[in-house]
């Protein structure tokens, strides 16, 4: 009877997952950390109760390893407070790794985690196009819709006033940031917004390429052409090189799975080209020497290069607040980041840093490799997992994906279904 039991309550856990991975894309980002704090303490409690051992993975044995780093880098930041911070964040994200991990044991629950991550891109990428067609009918009531939750934001900005002062010093902003001209979704910019649709939209293809019923697999068109007509409507120039690379990607799957992508590339790329012409305009600005974005990105990152000759072994100390202050101050140059991860993790944690992020790289590509090779099935999930996870790594070239809540969470959640895959299949074999 009691066995039943335990059973019973496990059986309920598998929708928390799944039910993060959808909604946490979706909500804001001072709600979605919630779906993964809640389902982590869920099943942490069953684990308690039931007496098992976790199951990290040598993946996740390689994020914590970051993660006390970062602990021990801590120790000479100049700013406890964005330390602590840092810290925290990390630690939050790292439950959803845990939770995806502890809760994903069956292809059943692979699927149905693909699935909603399917209509999560999908319903953001629909989003990010209404709010650039709303911008062109009515410039002004578009504000209060892009981001999404923009009129919530008008409150959460007031509630700024009541915190600490030795907090709000150490605040990049108090006030969220409005970006009329270009798509948010549900998400604080274009940027973060844009990433997490490429890392999303091989969820959708996934769907539309490898599963059986019919209405799925139109479901999962429709979400694709979406997710791309988000990325578009974000005017954001690396995710559209970038998201051109992560569709080569998918296109591993190879036969008539390749044939289908290549004809939805095509049409979809057409059909950005005629109704969203300013994407090419856009793009086309990389050309030019006085681009501002350009031009900045080469000031800041020769700057971020004094400060890692600077200290190149143990860096500036764990926190964002660091680099920031340095940039501010010391080089005039108003930029919160390094606008790249590893050289984010090098500034902050000194070479160490960047050498344990890309070993969290490298032990995935290498399990990637192992899972392609085991079957059929396997290499489905494989070629979508990875698409995914290179999808967060060539964003994270051109800007710190660390900053922002979502885009750390998805990667977590990611990593999480990863690992669980891994041990579902290689287990099998086994």
């Amino acid at each position: 009877m009691t066995e039943t039991l335990i059973r019973q309550k496990e059986d309920k856990l598998q929708y928390l997952a799944p039910a993060a991975f959808l909604f946490a894309g979706l909500t804001p980002e001072y709600v979605a950390p919630f779906f993964t704090a809640i389902g982590f303490v869920l099943v942490l409690i069953n684990r308690i109760r039931t007496k098992s051992k976790p199951k990290f993975g040598d993946l996740g044995i390689s994020i914590l390893i970051y993660i006390a780093w970062m602990l021990v880098a801590s120790l000479w930041t100049s700013s406890i407070i964005s330390s602590v911070a840092s810290l925290g964040l990390w630690s939050l994200m790292f439950g959803g790794y845990y939770l995806f991990t502890e809760t994903v044991d069956s292809e059943e629950a692979v699927d149905r985690l693909i699935f909603c991550g399917s209509l999560c891109a999908g319903i953001a990428g629909c989003i990010g196009v209404g709010q650039m067609v709303l911008y062109h009918l009515d410039e002004d009531f578009s504000r209060y819709f892009n981001p999404f939750w923009r009129f919530i934001d008008f409150g959460v900005e007031k509630l700024v006033i009541f915190l600490p002062e030795f907090i709000k010093e150490k605040m990049g902003s108090t006030t969220f940031h409005s970006f009329l001209t270009r798509a948010c979704g549900t998400y604080s910019n274009p940027l973060f917004f844009a990433t997490a649709e490429i890392m999303l939209f091989p969820f959708a293809a996934h769907v539309f390429l490898c599963f059986k019923n019919k209405k799925q697999r139109l479901l999962g068109l429709i979400c694709l052409v979406a997710s791309l007509g988000g990325i578009a409507c974000s005017y954001s120039r690396g995710p559209y090189i970038f998201s051109v690379l992560v569709f080569a990607v998918l296109l591993l799957h190879g036969g008539k799975k390749l044939l289908s992508l290549l004809a939805i590339g095509g049409v979809s790329a057409c059909g950005i080209l005629i109704v969203f012409n300013g994407t090419v305009k856009r793009l086309l600005t990389l050309l030019s020497s006085k681009d501002i974005s350009v031009n900045t990105r080469k000031v800041l990152y020769d700057a971020i290069g004094d400060m890692i000759a600077d200290k190149p072994i143990l860096g500036y100390g764990t926190g964002f607040d660091n680099v920031r202050q340095m940039l501010h101050n010391t080089y005039g140059i108003k930029q919160p980041h390094a606008h790249n991860i590893f050289l984010e993790a090098w500034v902050e944690h000194g070479i160490v840093g960047p050498i344990l992020l890309a070993g969290i790289f490298i032990l995935f590509a290498f399990n990637i490799v192992k899972l392609i090779k085991s079957g059929a099935k396997q290499k489905e999930y494989a070629v979508t997992l990875l698409a995914s996870v290179m999808g967060f790594f060539l964003c994270g070239m051109t800007d710190c994906l660390f900053y922002g809540f979502k885009p750390l969470q998805y990667f977590m959640m990611i990593l999480g279904l990863s690992q669980a895959v891994f041990a579902l299949y290689l287990k099998k074999k086994n």
